[in-house]
């Protein structure tokens, strides 16, 4: 099972106060805006306020950073590496460019340069959750990965883990850093303390199929196999990509349990957290 997914990674947006954006020309409006601008406009907004010369180093940064993220949802990662590489060397202490700059050398596998750009947003902001997380995502991906971590078993899962658990300290209802605990302790084996985390993970948001797939996981170790069936069902009826779906349809497969009906996604029941 690979234990982490480049999916729970969480990007920070520098946004200028709503309160500039109102009184800005409309290149700088869809570039500031936190909402209701489409990607492509945004992209476009921001070019346009980097190349308009005579702006502050504070909007310059917000713009460079805006613009790096579309490129990051584009799944650009040199372009966004580029825009905040500029948002960086504007602003050293700017702890978000260098969580976001993590983000996209994650997504382009330089895991190394990853965990250095988590590692200082950290130490320019140590409450800074987010990059607490993405940072436990990086080192579990070492661990996976990387030979140097294969000479060294444990010692990165370990890593996260200590990320993990700073991070649900600071933010008690951060239901991503239950779920990736839970990730963890399930390849380190220790499924009980796993199923607790997903339980959590649920609990605070029962939205996201990976916290019941997850928890079914660690289930089928324990020998719950009627609760590990129920969670993979749950999990069909939320939103899945194609990959995850069929890997899920065969494990309930290989418990026996005919997904023909399962794969259906199923409207969302009442209480459930509709992201």
């Amino acid at each position: 099972m690979r234990a982490l997914s480049a999916a729970t990674l969480v990007a920070v947006t520098a946004m200028m106060p709503p309160g500039a954006i109102a009184q800005q020309p409309d290149e700088e409006r869809g570039c500031f805006a936190r909402e209701g601008v489409a990607p492509e406009q945004k992209l476009a907004s921001c070019t346009a306020v980097i190349k308009s010369g005579g702006q502050t180093p504070q909007r310059l940064v917000a713009a460079f950073t805006n613009r790096g993220n579309v490129y990051l949802s584009n799944r650009n990662y040199d372009s966004a590496v580029d825009d905040y590489n500029e948002a960086i060397r504007l602003n050293p202490k700017f702890a978000s460019g260098f969580n976001v700059r993590g983000v996209a050398y994650l997504r382009k596998g330089r895991i190394d340069h990853a965990i250095e750009d988590f590692d200082e947003a950290i130490r320019l902001n140590p409450t800074f959750v987010l990059a607490l997380v993405n940072r436990a995502i990086a080192y579990q991906e070492k661990a996976q990965w990387d030979f140097d971590a294969y000479l060294a078993e444990g010692r990165y899962e370990d890593r996260a883990i200590q990320d993990l658990d700073e991070a649900i300290r600071l933010a008690p209802n951060n239901a991503t850093a239950f779920r990736n605990r839970g990730f963890v302790h399930s390849r380190q084996q220790r499924y009980d303390r796993a199923i607790q985390d997903f339980d959590e993970a649920i609990r605070l948001d029962p939205s996201v199929a990976a916290s019941f797939s997850g928890r079914a996981y660690a289930l089928r170790f324990v020998g719950q196999y009627e609760r590990a069936i129920t969670d993979y069902r749950k999990a069909l009826t939320l939103p899945l990509d194609d990959v995850a779906r069929k890997q899920i349809e065969k494990l309930l497969k290989q418990l026996g349990v005919a997904t023909e009906r399962a794969a259906t996604p199923q409207p969302l029941q009442s209480g459930d957290f509709q992201r």
